[in-house]
């Protein structure tokens, strides 16, 4: 199929140019100045085309300053807002970290030594209670 589109551009480009060259000057001439005359208008077509879309964009962005201009006239302006709460709830320093590590490892461990004590109380109390059925 690619072969028969080439084979087809080939030829027509073949048959261009040789019906080109078969004109006489005056009419090279004139069929130059044609295809430069179109070219010319799709040229300024593009650029006119090209404004257009620009002033389309403008006209958007024109439209949607107005929308949010209208909005924020819309929220009174009359009330003060006092914000009584501190600009930041948590603030800590470098040296805060370390001080909070050694807490929470401080906090492990006495929760590690309050697990560890229930569990030998646990056993020592399963161990005599079994002791006392068999009893």
């Amino acid at each position: 199929m690619a072969k028969h589109k080439l084979l087809a551009g080939l030829v027509l480009g073949g048959a261009a140019f040789a019906a080109y060259h078969a004109l006489d000057l005056e009419q090279r001439e004139a069929l130059k100045d044609t295809v430069r005359d179109k070219g010319n208008a799709l040229k300024d077509r593009a650029v006119d085309y090209a404004f257009y879309a620009a002033d389309a964009l403008d006209d958007f962005k024109e439209g949607l300053n107005d929308r949010q201009a209208a909005k924020t006239d819309d929220v009174s302006t009359d009330e003060t807002v006092t914000d009584d709460a501190p600009e930041d709830d948590i603030v800590l320093s470098s040296d805060d970290v370390a001080e909070l590590n050694k807490t929470v490892e401080q906090h492990a461990q006495a929760t590690d030594d309050d697990t560890d004590q229930a569990d030998s109380t646990d056993s020592t109390d399963s161990t005599t209670s079994t002791t006392d059925q068999a009893e």
